[in-house]
């Protein structure tokens, strides 16, 4: 009876212990930086396509960008033409079964207009999902350059929340020949990565399963002593 008292005991200590009051839930939001990286300071191992990113920091990199939150937008005289470049947050209604959710989604779009104003051509990119949450800032930055419209706009999530960490994200789109020839393609991000830890019910469950087996064999050799 004393030995099956020591591993109940023992087995209360593991599952506080290892289970519910010893491991930990993950990392923590990434919080304290005061601004988002630019195109002169950077982490190069965030960077996912170098030869657009080195095209756009060879350009000047944010230099003449607009920045704002919600929506940016630029204007680029193209001879007759006014390209109209935007970024705005928008809404997506997305349904999972049958219930609807409205997520908020990144659209880049391009409006070419005359310089009186008259519609000429319109272009709208593939909608960008970020996490489904806005507010985050916005810059955008729009050149002629090899026969067409270069964009490069970023989305910096900075204010840190507990369910939502900081992260930063810079796109490229083109327009050329009357069509987009870059639909949004990703050239760097700083976000945080999914740990590769265990879970912690998995390591919860290993603890209970070792703590039982110590309970039988226990119990067995005190089951065997004689009497």
């Amino acid at each position: 009876m004393r030995a099956l008292r020591l591993a109940a005991l023992f087995l209360l200590l593991a599952l506080v212990g290892g289970g519910f009051g010893g491991i930990a839930d993950g990392a923590s939001a990434i919080c304290g930086r005061a601004d988002y990286p630019n195109a002169s300071s950077f982490d190069p191992a965030s960077v996912v396509n170098a030869s657009l990113w080195q095209a756009f920091r060879d350009g000047g990199g944010f230099g003449g960008g607009v920045a704002g939150v919600g929506a940016v937008e630029v204007r680029v005289q193209d001879g007759g033409i006014v390209h109209v470049a935007r970024v705005a947050e928008a809404a997506v209604r997305v349904y999972v079964g049958g219930n609807p959710t409205d997520e908020t989604m990144l659209a880049l779009s391009v409006r070419d207009e005359t310089n009186g104003g008259q519609l000429v051509a319109e272009y709208n990119f593939t909608h960008v999902d970020l996490g489904g949450r806005g507010g985050g800032n916005l810059t955008l930055v729009a050149r002629l350059a090899n026969g067409g419209l270069e964009l490069v706009w970023r989305w910096a999530y900075l204010p840190c929340a507990d369910d939502f960490p900081n992260a930063y994200y810079v796109f490229h789109g083109r327009v050329a020949g009357g069509a987009i020839a870059d639909d949004n393609r990703l050239v760097y991000f700083e976000a945080p990565r999914p740990s590769r830890g265990p879970p912690s019910d998995l390591i919860l469950l290993v603890t209970a399963g070792i703590a039982v087996t110590v309970i039988f064999l226990l119990a067995r050799r005190a089951l065997k002593k004689p009497a």
